[in-house]
C-alpha cells in the first residue's frame, strides 16, 4: 500500500487559511470559521487528490490511499483503500466511535485506520490523540511538562488492545499504532523529565548515553504496549494457520 500524503489540510499550505500550522490548527477551535472553509478545502484536496492519485499511478503498481481527516471529504474514487489517521478514541467520541467506524467499514472499499494509540499517563486514554497536551516546547526545541501525571503503561496497553478488538470486531481491514517511538521525548527517573509520559511511543528512549537490556546496545526499552501489541500480532497469526489448515 502506498499512501499518496497524509492530512494535507494541515500540514501543507493552500488548503486551508493560515500561513503556519498554528493558524490552521488554530482553526479546529473555531467550528464556525471551520464550516465555512469546508466546501472550498474538499474541492482544493480533491483536486490534488485526483491528479497525485494519476501520477503515482503511473510510477507505482500496486494499491494507494491517502491518510485522511475526517472533515477533508475526501472523495476515495481514485484509491483502492479507505483509510483515516482519526482512529483514536476518547471520551468525546467513545458513544459514537463504533457507529463512526461502520460508516467506513460498509463502503465499497477495504478500510484502515492509519493512526491510533495512546499516551502513557494516567487519564490519557480519555484524551485519545490529545494525550500529549501535556508537553510544550520552548524556543530552543526543548520539551516541558505543563502538569504532574503519573507514569502508566498498562492504560496505553489496554488502550491499544482494546482498540484493535473494536477495530477487528467492525470489519477494520488493517490498523497502525502511533508510533514505535519518539526519539524526542526521553524517559528520565525524574519524574518531571519523564517527557515519554507524554509518547504515544510504544517503547520508551532511555536517557542520552544509556542502552537498554531487553535488546542490548540499543537506546530504548519496549513498554507495555510493545509486548500486547506483539502478543495480539501472534495470537492473530495463530488463528490465521488454524483457518488455513
Amino acid at each position: 500500500m502506498f499512501l499518496t500524503d497524509s492530512e494535507i489540510s494541515l500540514f501543507t499550505s493552500g488548503f486551508l487559511p493560515g500561513e503556519s500550522l498554528e493558524e490552521r490548527l488554530g482553526l479546529m477551535a473555531e467550528p464556525a470559521r471551520l464550516r465555512a472553509a469546508l466546501p472550498e478545502l474538499h474541492a482544493r484536496v480533491n483536486t490534488f487528490l485526483a491528479r497525485t492519485a494519476t501520477e503515482v499511478r503511473e510510477r507505482f503498481g500496486g494499491p494507494i490511499s491517502y491518510a485522511s481527516l475526517p472533515f477533508e471529504g475526501v472523495d476515495w474514487a481514485p484509491f483502492d483503500m479507505i483509510a483515516t489517521d482519526a482512529g483514536y478514541r476518547d471520551a468525546t467520541t467513545a458513544h459514537t466511535f463504533r457507529e463512526g467506524l461502520r460508516a467506513q467499514t460498509s463502503q465499497s472499499k477495504p478500510f484502515a485506520v492509519t493512526e491510533f494509540g495512546c499516551t502513557t499517563h494516567r487519564g490519557a486514554a480519555e484524551l485519545g490523540g490529545r494525550g500529549d497536551s501535556i508537553i510544550e516546547w520552548d524556543e530552543r526545541a526543548r520539551p516541558r511538562l505543563t502538569t504532574t501525571v503519573t507514569r502508566d503503561e498498562e492504560e496505553q496497553a489496554k488502550y491499544v488492545r482494546e482498540l484493535l478488538g473494536i477495530y477487528d470486531e467492525e470489519g477494520t481491514d488493517t490498523a497502525f499504532v502511533n508510533t514505535f517511538a519518539r526519539r524526542d521525548l526521553p524517559t528520565s527517573s525524574e519524574p518531571g523529565r519523564d517527557f515519554d509520559t507524554a509518547s504515544f511511543g510504544i517503547v520508551k528512549i532511555l536517557e542520552h548515553g544509556r542502552t537498554g537490556t531487553t535488546y542490548p546496545g540499543l537506546p530504548w526499552e519496549p513498554k507495555a504496549a510493545f509486548h500486547t501489541l506483539a502478543e495480539y500480532g501472534r495470537a492473530r497469526r495463530a488463528t490465521t494457520e488454524e483457518k488455513t489448515t
